[in-house]
């Protein structure tokens, strides 16, 4: 989950970036955006507000918050972040890699352990 955050209150943007640090990217890189106010936006929108409208409605605690982002991402039914396109290449390359290494050392122990099973009888 990668969001970008852009709120008109410093305090919310503040505790937003805190409670988020690790989910917070930029505009372009993001999967949604949360704000305190209704913007025009070719991403999705996680609304934080007092408002009807409001995904999250405030106040909330940290727990909620977390909880509520996790369902909106889950509501836009996007694919986890490891396999995003941006990144998913790059992903896909070091995980082919990585089968395939820990294939050939599976290959090579089996005929080791055959060969010195083989050797005992």
């Amino acid at each position: 989950m990668k969001l970008a955050i852009i709120c008109d209150s410093p305090l919310l943007d503040r505790c937003l970036e805190y409670y988020l640090r690790e989910h917070v990217t930029s505009y372009r890189q993001c999967d949604f955006v949360v704000s305190d106010k209704p913007l025009k936006v070719d991403k999705p929108l996680c609304l934080i507000s007092t408002s009807q409208e409001a995904y999250i409605p405030k106040p909330f605690t940290r727990t909620q918050l977390i909880l509520g982002l996790e369902a909106f991402f889950k509501s836009l039914k996007l694919r986890p972040p490891f396999d995003e396109i941006s990144e998913g290449h790059q992903d896909f390359a070091l995980k082919k890699r990585i089968e395939e290494a820990t294939s050939r050392f599976s290959q090579e122990l089996y005929w080791m352990i055959t060969e010195h099973y083989e050797g005992k009888r």
